[in-house]
């Protein structure tokens, strides 16, 4: 569609769907992308004696994946009346969902099928739909369909029956519509936000909306308000600048070759505004490789009789060949590898080894502790580093690099063929070769290599302190709609020896909502001042693949051997508990698979939930599954969890960049229960620190949490919906996922994430 008409992105009605006033059209969320709306009327809702149908509707949905989008809706007539001591009208929370998609090639024709108020107790909105949404002309979007109006003895949501709609778009910040459905009628305009107004691919609109007919299910009239956010670009195809080789032993991703010429450094673009920022030091002018100017051939300046014979012919074209040859390059000094340490140490990397590897090839060893978000813009950092130092020389190098002093990613190649992908895009040579523990033994990339740089930066030297704020809450009960409990958490870690550290956090409160205080309803479950964490942690490598023999690593390689890795702890873990924790992870291959284990024996130390067992004792196994090209991770965990509950947990999380957004349902039960209990929540998982956080050069290093998250879940299949916030709890101390790049450190995820990668080491 022309830009001039097309509307500007899909947003979320009243019902928690995509469409107009009350009806759903066929449209989706775009896939990566955000929706918040808020309606001045609880629309479709009971109509009480005291507030009618005034309140609040609130909705904010997510398209989860290219034919999927998920929402949750909150409908309340009020924010804070107590409901079982005065009458609160209505008070809901409801899961919706819709899956469709076009049926033509021009997008004309769409088709979608949904529900809204999913689940749950009430069923006040309850129902289904089937819609289809027709195109004939850019600016007009015609829709019919037919909705079946949940059975449960509260529902009231107009939608049931047939229902049709229209929509026209005049002008490029005006929609108008017309919409019927249970012999009901509405019309409304919603005014679009210029985009200049906007972040890129923002958009947001208010409208109002007018009842033509109908009952009082719906006001005369109400107003609306709507944004939609991108998460990010999501990927249209694999990235055509990443090809992957296979031999029996290993797999490793080529940076690309291309027989095509660069281009001159004038048409190089400029460095991405959504990435890290541009280095105060930039790259070298040029970084093709260096022009070298051959001396003139010699057979320029010599005069060969024609009556000379074929041998001395040959001797002369010999002679003429190595004189034109240009002169090697001078070796890779040893303060040029003082300086690449100084380089690398000035970008925030730790824990520094510079040295030569046995074929003559530049050996790097570095930690990172500074790009905690993503482990792949240390790695494009440390690349970039590379590449500007080592470059002219046209050395090899072999690059290495640790989390927590574990070996994550590797990749060896040519610095003069990497300075020109990350300059120019392809170049004309490999630039470099990935590797990973599920498909090679990093450690012997670097084996034997002598050491010019040997401990630069050592990582005890250097105290963290992570501060993020804590919540827990309440949304939508019969207390309010949203009570809370709002606190800053400060944890200090002391890195020791290799993949050791010591650790203690505390909270410091910042804001109660009323039922949160002191002697109220959720009075107990409060932040209070208090340090309520201490703990030792160890991580290794476990080397099982010398179970294979010597002879045998690319066997080894092959069943990844080298990616079994492991984690203890002891300690005071929480509030409640002590005690001694430990995991085991394990990626072979690519990254598509992981397998998880972890088990923990923790004793009760002071009261503060009755119901909290004494003796705790969790063992847990998980299986995830990494789906590339929609960066879809599904993973399912059973088990006994924290409290001792005992179960299963299947999840379904969809990175967006940096962002995560997981569904799951658990069921679980106590050994003293009647019944197991089924949970359904969702949960979504942010970055509150920079890509770079502060370097570690520092007499203390200061960041945020790289991975924020916060939660709601509401209990299903049952009679009632009851508050339960004690099963399916987890214990808090695992490090293992968080250490590989929060389960993104596979070969297929740092090959996917090649652009980024080539980004950050402009950086």
């Amino acid at each position: 569609m022309p830009p001039a008409h097309a509307q500007i992105a899909p947003s979320l009605n009243a019902s928690g769907a995509t469409g107009l006033s009350v009806t759903p059209t066929a449209q989706l969320l775009p896939w990566g992308s955000a929706s918040l709306g808020y309606d001045n009327e609880v629309v479709g809702g009971p109509i009480t004696n005291r507030y009618g149908t005034s309140g609040h509707n609130l909705v904010a949905g997510f398209g989860l994946l290219p034919n999927l989008e998920i929402s949750g809706r909150i409908a309340s007539s009020n924010f804070n009346t107590n409901c079982y001591t005065a009458n609160c009208g209505i008070r809901d929370l409801s899961f919706n969902f819709k899956a469709g998609a076009q049926i033509d090639r021009d997008g004309r024709w769409k088709i979608a099928a949904g529900g809204t108020d999913v689940g749950g107790e009430t069923g006040n909105f309850r129902s289904l739909y089937g819609v289809l949404t027709y195109t004939p002309v850019d600016p007009l979007d015609l829709t019919v369909g037919y909705a079946r109006r949940g059975t449960a003895r509260n529902v009231s949501t107009p939608l049931d029956g047939p229902f049709a709609s229209a929509a026209y778009r005049p002008l490029p910040w005006l929609q108008t519509h017309i919409e019927y459905v249970d012999s009901q009628a509405w019309a409304g305009a919603r005014v679009y936000a210029p985009s200049e107004w906007l972040p890129a691919g923002w958009s947001a609109h208010v409208g109002a909306n007018v009842r033509l007919r109908g009952d009082e299910r719906t006001a005369r009239s109400w107003l609306s308000v709507g944004l939609n956010v991108p998460l990010y670009k999501v990927p249209d195809s694999r990235p055509a600048a990443v090809s992957t080789i296979t031999t029996t032993t290993t797999t490793a991703t080529v940076f690309p070759s291309s027989s095509t010429p660069p281009a001159p450094p004038a048409e190089r673009k400029a460095f991405s505004q959504d990435g890290l920022r541009v280095s105060d030091v930039p790259l070298q002018p040029d970084l093709s490789p260096p022009n070298v100017s051959p001396r003139p051939p010699a057979s320029a300046l010599l005069s060969v009789a024609p009556t000379a014979s074929e041998e001395t012919r040959a001797m002369v074209a010999a002679n003429a060949a190595a004189a034109s040859a240009p002169p090697p390059p001078a070796p890779v000094t040893d303060e040029q590898l003082v300086a690449l340490g100084e380089a690398l140490r000035a970008k925030g990397f730790e824990d520094i080894r510079v040295g030569r590897a046995p074929d003559g090839a530049v050996a790097v060893r570095v930690n990172n502790a500074s790009y905690n978000v993503n482990t792949a813009d240390g790695l494009g950092v440390a690349l970039g580093v590379i590449a500007r130092n080592l470059a002219a020389q046209r050395a090899g190098y072999r690059l290495v690099l640790m989390q927590r002093q574990l070996d994550i990613v590797g990749v060896t190649g040519q610095a003069d063929c990497l300075a020109q992908w990350i300059a120019l895009g392809p170049a004309r040579c490999t630039a470099g070769q990935l590797y990973t523990p599920g498909t090679t033994a990093i450690n012997a990339l670097l084996a034997d290599a002598s050491w010019v740089v040997d401990g630069r930066s050592p990582s005890w030297a250097t105290p963290r302190i992570i501060l993020q704020p804590v919540l827990r809450s309440a949304v939508a009960s019969e207390y309010g709609v949203f009570d809370h409990s709002l606190a800053l958490r400060a944890m200090l870690q002391q890195p020791l020896w290799s993949g050791a550290w010591a650790e203690v956090a505390g909270n410091t409160p910042i804001h109660d909502s009323d039922d949160y205080k002191q002697g109220q309803v959720f009075g107990n479950s409060r932040f209070v001042n208090q340090t309520d964490r201490y703990m030792v942690h160890q991580m290794f490598r476990l080397p099982v693949e010398r179970l294979f023999g010597k002879d045998n690593a690319e066997t080894a390689a092959l069943w990844g051997a080298n990616a079994l890795t492991g984690h203890v702890a002891a300690g005071r873990i929480d509030a409640n508990y002590r005690g001694t924790y430990g995991e085991v992870r394990w990626e072979p291959g690519e990254g598509r698979h992981r397998l998880h284990a972890e088990a923990g024996r923790f004793e009760r130390i002071q009261f503060y939930d009755a119901n909290l067992p004494i003796h705790s004792r969790t063992a847990l196994a998980s299986y995830r599954y990494a789906y590339t090209p929609t960066r879809t991770y599904a993973e399912v965990t059973a088990g006994q969890f924290l409290y001792n509950d005992r179960g299963v947990r299947f999840g379904i999380k969809q990175w967006f960049d940096d962002v995560a957004i997981t569904l799951y349902v658990r069921r679980t039960k106590f050994e003293w229960a009647a019944a197991s209990r089924t949970s359904a929540g969702i949960e979504l998982s942010i970055p509150l620190t920079p890509r770079k956080d502060m370097s570690p050069t520092y007499p203390v290093q200061v960041t945020g949490n790289p991975r924020w998250s916060y939660g709601i879940e509401t209990v299903i299949r049952e009679g009632s919906n009851v508050l339960s916030t004690n099963q399916g709890v987890g214990a808090n101390v695992s490090m293992l996922d968080r250490t590989f790049n929060f389960d993104r450190a596979g070969l297929n995820y740092f090959e996917d994430n090649m652009p980024r990668i080539r980004s950050a080491a402009r950086y």
